[in-house]
């Protein structure tokens, strides 16, 4: 028995599970967006305009205190730069000192002014310590015209386009519609005026916006594994010395347990060992079979602050069967035989019972010291791989719960600060089979993009250093190119690259404030790419819908307007690149699997859906066949999800194999539909 416990030496695999959960964290289909709440709001808004308030003298103090407390960074940074004289001088910093300090008497054109100058797209000013000055004088020129500019007048104009903008999202059921919302809302927000308007409309958009799911299946390929093995016996029992060899046959495998308010999941060890024995007391040496059957379980727990587990429960239960006796005696065999069968009887539920404790205690605590290494590893994987380098890049979302059914972990987050909308409808399906689906709202992208380069200056020189810190190949696009010479883009500081999604389409978008090739310095522009999802016999595909597109901000193609010449040079720059970044077709790739999980890969994406109201389902499979494993372990329950109930549905399996010429020209083909329709 005590050979069976030895079997579990190789647990600290279990770990490899926290991997997976690491790189990753249905309902029925659901509605497009609420048109009759965006209605409702939209209603609320102009209603709202004739309920102005002036800013009062304690909103102005504490406006002038934040530009106080802001500039304090700065003058620090300017102090021991070389260019600080310079800053001082471009930002007018007698007039910012001057107003905040001035609190009630502050000048509202004054701070229009000083706003203008910090928005402005000179490079320097995305560094930190300007950008919160930027936003201290933006908050300050809010309450100092409410409080004597025009406030009255500013508000009723953003309250009409907030208005329209809801008025517009209910028609078209699209979530790009409400694009000029955030910023609407943080300016009212910031002035102190229609408060409950903007209460109500972050709370129609509070929804969360990425949800992920994680089979059982797939997490147990690096978990479940069989029980072979043949251990000597040696102990003492009621005085007997026994020996013999124990052969344990069983299996470890991983266990989800329903569980709302967090991940749970079971480590159960269970197996049977057979020991054969000889033991001898005397003259008499009996050799027994004992076959115990050894159980153990141990429960494990996620959120979103920390992995825990419980303690171990431990199980073990023997049968002993005699199956020969010697005596080694030449008088009185009979009667020492007669003896030894009355003390045996009287004897063995007590050896059992002696050989069952000891062997429930050494694998509760074997089970326990060889779990708990995987435990630590897990928690230190989750905060270091996840949730710390995601909070230094002020990433990890503002919500974010996990939850397991008796097959599938969920993790369900939203993407959105105080002043960003999320998702304001519910998320359609994922199909049944998936190993992995990924529901995500375009907000939750756009969100994560905004914070991260929103105003931000990016040089090939920092594109070429996060490649080579990040170990990747960096996009020949964004490379070095010999007929070029270095580029620098000035990003949008709301929305700088947004992903747009319509029916079966996906839209992408990066909005430039300024552009800077060599030493030639260009104004703004926008480039777009339409892409329309389809599915060949190789898979999925991204197919653009014609040429590339770059104008600049507000620009209409086609019109009475045309483009400057120095605009019409950096499109031709701009088009030579974003031609070879957005490619023609895009071909979705298999997701590898590493470490323990490798031989369950790689995963083929088999679901990738748009919808207009702004969700994009992913949905990834088995895609080779030598991953049979997850095949014949997968197994839908009636529980398969928390919020959805569906018959698994058979999978295609693709061969990888490049794309023949017969199956290129249908993908162009495919495109050329696509782009011909209304």
């Amino acid at each position: 028995m005590a050979s069976s416990i030895s079997v579990l030496a190789s647990l600290p695999r279990f770990a490899v599970v926290g991997g997976l959960l690491v790189a990753a964290c249905a309902t029925p289909l659901a509605a497009q967006l609420p048109s009759q709440r965006f209605e409702k709001l939209a209603n609320e808004a102009l209603q709202a305009t004739e309920t102005f308030r002036p800013a009062g003298d304690a909103a102005l103090g504490s406006a002038a205190a934040g530009l106080r407390q802001a500039l304090v960074p700065l003058d620090t940074l300017l102090n021991r730069s070389k260019s600080g004289s310079a800053w001082r001088t471009y930002l007018d910093w007698p007039a910012l000192q001057a107003q905040a300090v001035s609190g009630v008497a502050a000048d509202p054109a004054t701070l229009r002014r000083l706003e203008e100058l910090l928005n402005a797209t000179e490079t320097g000013l995305d560094m930190p310590e300007f950008v919160r000055v930027r936003k201290a004088v933006t908050r300050y020129a809010e309450v100092a015209d409410a409080a004597r500019g025009n406030g009255a007048n500013r508000m009723s104009q953003r309250l009409g386009s907030l208005a329209s903008s809801l008025l517009s999202a209910s028609a078209t059921g699209s979530a790009e519609s409400l694009a000029p919302v955030p910023p609407i809302l943080e300016r009212l927000a910031e002035a102190g005026q229609a408060p409950d308007v903007v209460a109500a409309v972050r709370g129609a958009n509070a929804r969360p916006n990425i949800l992920l799911e994680v089979h059982e299946s797939l997490l147990a390929q690096a978990v479940n594994r069989p029980i072979d093995q043949v251990m000597p016996v040696d102990e003492v029992v009621l005085g007997t010395r026994v020996r013999g060899s124990g052969h344990t046959r069983g299996n470890v495998r991983l266990d989800f347990v329903p569980s709302s308010d967090r991940a749970a999941f079971d480590l159960v060890f269970a197996a049977t060992n057979v020991a054969d024995t000889r033991g001898s007391q005397g003259p008499v040496t009996v050799n027994s079979r004992g076959v115990t059957n050894l159980g153990a379980r141990r429960r494990f727990f996620l959120d979103e602050y920390s992995a825990t587990a419980s303690p171990v429960q431990a199980s073990a239960s023997t049968d002993t069967t005699v199956t020969g006796m010697a005596i080694n005696s030449r008088f009185g065999k009979r009667l020492i035989q007669k003896i030894a069968n009355r003390k045996m009887a009287e004897t063995m539920p007590q050896a059992e019972a002696i050989a069952e404790g000891r062997a429930r205690d050494r694998l509760r605590k074997q089970f326990q010291e060889q779990t708990e290494p995987a435990l630590g590893q897990f928690r230190d994987q989750f905060q270091e791989k996840v949730r710390g380098p995601l909070e230094k890049q002020g990433l990890y979302p503002e919500m974010l719960h996990m939850n397991t059914t008796d097959t599938t972990l969920a993790i369900t987050a939203r993407k959105a600060t105080a002043r960003q909308l999320a998702a304001a409808s519910l998320p359609p399906a994922s199909a049944a089979g998936n190993l992995i689906s990924a529901r995500v709202h375009e907000s939750a992208i756009n969100n994560m993009l905004e914070e991260k380069l929103g105003g931000r200056v990016i040089t090939q020189a920092d594109v070429d250093r996060m490649a080579r810190e990040g170990k990747a190949k960096m996009p020949d696009s964004l490379g070095s190119d010999p007929d070029q010479k270095p580029w620098a883009v000035t990003f949008a500081k709301h929305r700088p690259v947004t992903v747009a999604v319509d029916d079966g389409r996906v839209k992408l978008m990066v909005r430039g404030d300024k552009f800077v090739s060599g030493d030639r310095s260009f104004p703004g522009m926008d480039i777009w790419a339409t892409y329309a999802i389809a599915t060949s016999s190789q898979g999925l595909h991204l197919i653009r819908e014609g040429d590339v597109q770059i104008y600049p901000p507000g620009f209409k193609p086609g019109g009475g307007e045309k483009l400057s010449m120095a605009e019409t040079s950096l499109r031709r720059i701009l088009q030579k690149r974003f031609d070879k970044l957005w490619k023609q077709v895009i071909d979705i790739p298999d997701l590898p699997l590493q470490g323990e999980l490798a031989s369950a890969g790689p995963l083929s994406m088999k679901q990738l859906e748009a919808r207009k109201d702004g969700w994009v389902v992913a949905g990834w499979r088995r895609g080779s066949a030598g991953s049979r494993a997850i095949e014949r372990s997968f197994e839908v329950r009636p529980s398969e999800t928390i919020i959805q109930q569906e018959i698994l549905s058979g999978v295609e399996i693709r061969d990888g194999s490049e794309f023949p010429v017969a199956e290129t020209a249908q993908l162009a083909k495919v495109g050329r539909e696509i782009r011909s329709r209304p």
